[in-house]
């Protein structure tokens, strides 16, 4: 399997995975303009299984988020310390395969989570 990769540039900026467990990962996000975290994004690792796309075999992979994810089950933050709650918070999660896209977070949790920066 692929596993996710330790740094990746995408949509302009560049990420660095800072942490990864079982569960979840998480990125620091910078750009040119700036070398300092600009943010963190914290989320569920999704593997994507093995496939055939136009005749061609696709391993099974870790996927990073696309942009339609964030919400659902990937998170940005603008400090470290919120980034590493989610994390725990993911990583402490029971989630079994067939009800993982179902879970969603408390509105009212989530908004405590991200209001403290």
């Amino acid at each position: 399997m692929q596993l996710l990769p330790v740094t990746l540039t995408k949509n302009g900026y560049y990420y660095k995975q800072i942490k990864k467990g079982n569960k979840s990962a998480i990125y620091e996000q910078t750009c040119d303009e700036s070398p300092s975290p600009i943010s963190y994004e914290v989320f569920r690792i999704k593997i994507d299984k093995e496939k055939v796309v136009f005749g061609q075999l696709l391993p099974e992979k870790e996927i990073f988020p696309g942009n339609e994810d964030f919400g659902k089950w990937a998170w940005t933050f603008h400090n470290l310390e919120q980034a590493l709650l989610r994390f725990e918070l993911l990583e402490n999660e029971v989630i079994t395969d067939t009800i993982e896209d179902e879970i969603s977070v408390d509105p009212d949790e989530e908004e405590d989570i991200e209001d403290n920066g």
